[in-house]
């Protein structure tokens, strides 16, 4: 386990600490507070339009709002105030992936990539699965890869983020088997696909280590009780696939069902306190710190 003086010389850096969901049930104020206190912090926004304003799914408001309190606190110049990623679902990676085949989906997908990066995010993961309402019979067809290349450099200001498991194995096979892949892709080993389910164990195959960063992310039944070993874990998982940098990320984990203003009704809520009892796991580790004014 790297400790606080040494993590930074011997191990992989812990580039973002992820939490995706964040939706209407956050204080917008609380939120921003949150990531400018811990830098690393990347506040993740599903973004699928057939499910807007249900659980995990912010409204467009919602959305407007955060993006108008970070113009009103930092003037528009980069890198933004927090870190945000887009975690696109649904009809947003339909339009991506037909986006070299179809001007609608490509004017579509464009239009808002272009929106997004307005708003502050940097980072977009693209979830290419069944799940999260994608059509995937397709994915491993030559237009489907052209059409992810053909955004990823259309918009190289934007990370993207290919959600690697065995269900979007045709789409990212595709794109291993490029001759270069452009720097704007990295890749995200996640089985989970945001429902909540562990990993057994964290792949050290040193090919989705592609970027000039040695960049990798982790994902999958990451939450409070496990969050340390996870860390640790996927240091080694980085470290032995090549790796410099890392990156973990957490959905189903960071959520809470609370008695709602009715007195009866149960509410779904990104939980803001799951989400910093893994903060102070990972300032006790050593891999980021806590602001002055809690040392």
């Amino acid at each position: 386990m790297p400790s606080t003086t040494t993590a930074a010389a011997s191990y992989p850096k812990l580039a973002a600490l992820g939490f995706c969901g964040a939706d209407d049930s956050v204080n917008h104020r609380h939120l921003i507070l949150l990531g400018k206190s811990y830098p690393t912090i990347e506040w993740g926004i599903l973004f699928r339009p057939d499910k807007e304003g249900q659980p995990r799914y912010a409204t467009r408001q919602w959305v407007c709002r955060l993006a108008e309190l970070l113009r009103q606190n930092d003037v528009a110049t980069a890198p933004p105030p927090i870190r945000l990623a887009a975690h696109l679902c649904g009809s947003h990676v339909n339009n991506l992936l037909s986006s070299s085949t179809d001007t609608s989906c490509a004017k579509n997908i464009d239009t808002f990539l272009t929106e997004l990066y307005n708003w502050g995010f940097r980072r977009v993961q693209v979830n290419a699965t069944a799940v999260n309402g994608v059509h995937t019979e397709h994915l491993g067809e030559k237009s489907t890869i052209q059409s992810f290349l053909r955004t990823a450099a259309a918009h190289l200001k934007l990370e993207f983020i290919v959600q690697k498991n065995e269900e979007t194995l045709p789409l990212w096979n595709g794109l291993l088997e490029q001759e270069a892949l452009p720097e704007n892709i990295v890749f995200l080993h996640d089985e989970s696909k945001g429902t909540g389910k562990e990993a057994s164990t964290w792949s050290t195959d040193p090919q989705f280590v592609t970027s000039s960063r040695k960049i990798v992310g982790y994902a999958g039944g990451i939450k409070p009780v496990n969050v340390g070993k996870v860390a640790q874990d996927t240091i080694k998982a980085c470290q032995e696939s090549g790796g410099k940098e890392f990156w973990i990320d957490m959905e189903s984990g960071v959520r809470s069902k609370v008695i709602g203003a009715s007195g009866k009704e149960e509410e779904d809520i990104f939980d803001l306190s799951k989400c910093y009892e893994c903060i102070d796991t990972i300032c006790e580790l050593g891999l980021i710190e806590h602001p002055p004014v809690l040392q």
